[in-house]
């Protein structure tokens, strides 16, 4: 083996290994540290019932409310819309139900909810969080079918507030909520051009 390839070969197993070790540990400490640090602070536990709220919302109330509404009120366009927007979302569950099976990340239970939220979680696995990703799904949808800044804004707000509640009540790590917000977003900008042309938008 001549001297290049000997330092090809390190370069990639020295890659591997700070993907494959160092990386993940980085991302655990530091997801760690800010669980920690929101638990402590006295700001974040005043927010404790807000986040409550908020939660329970992303558990689908929100955008339920929000499609029941456009179903209601909307032009026929809307209601294409909104059928958009559920099929995406159907997709979604979809996609993060399976890659909590593949990461099989466990929820961050050291640290304890500072809100009894009444209910069991609907499985043990964080990677990646799912109200991210539906919440940030669907604000990625009204935005593309509403360019509107007001409704943008409120859109992205709501699905931040959501996801935020998330890793305040400590059911997620803050990767978990940042990755299940790429993952929504990018499933919608994926999945809009063809369920446009599916609905012939």
């Amino acid at each position: 083996m001549g001297r290049a390839q000997a330092a090809i070969q390190k370069r990639v197993l020295g890659l591997y290994h700070y993907l494959a070790d160092v990386l993940p540990y980085l991302i655990l400490s530091w997801d760690e540290r800010y669980l920690r640090f929101v638990g402590a602070n006295r700001f974040f536990k005043k927010l404790s019932p807000a986040m409550v709220i908020a939660t329970y919302f992303g558990d689908g109330y929100l955008w339920g409310l929000v499609g029941l509404f456009i179903l209601i009120w909307g032009t026929p366009l809307d209601r294409k819309y909104v059928m958009v927007a559920f099929a995406i979302t159907i997709i979604n569950i979809a996609l993060f139900r399976f890659l909590k099976l593949v990461f099989k990340r466990v929820r961050p239970l050291y640290s304890a909810p500072p809100y009894d939220l009444g209910y069991r979680l609907l499985d043990t696995y964080s990677f990646p969080s799912g109200h991210a990703t539906t919440s940030f799904g669907i604000a990625y949808a009204l935005s593309h079918f509403y360019p509107i800044l007001p409704v943008q804004i409120a859109a992205y707000s709501a699905a931040s507030i959501i996801a935020i509640s998330r890793i305040h009540m400590a059911e997620h790590y803050p990767s978990d909520v940042i990755s299940g917000a790429l993952l929504g977003m990018l499933s919608s900008a994926f999945l809009l051009p063809i369920f446009e042309r599916i609905f012939k938008l």
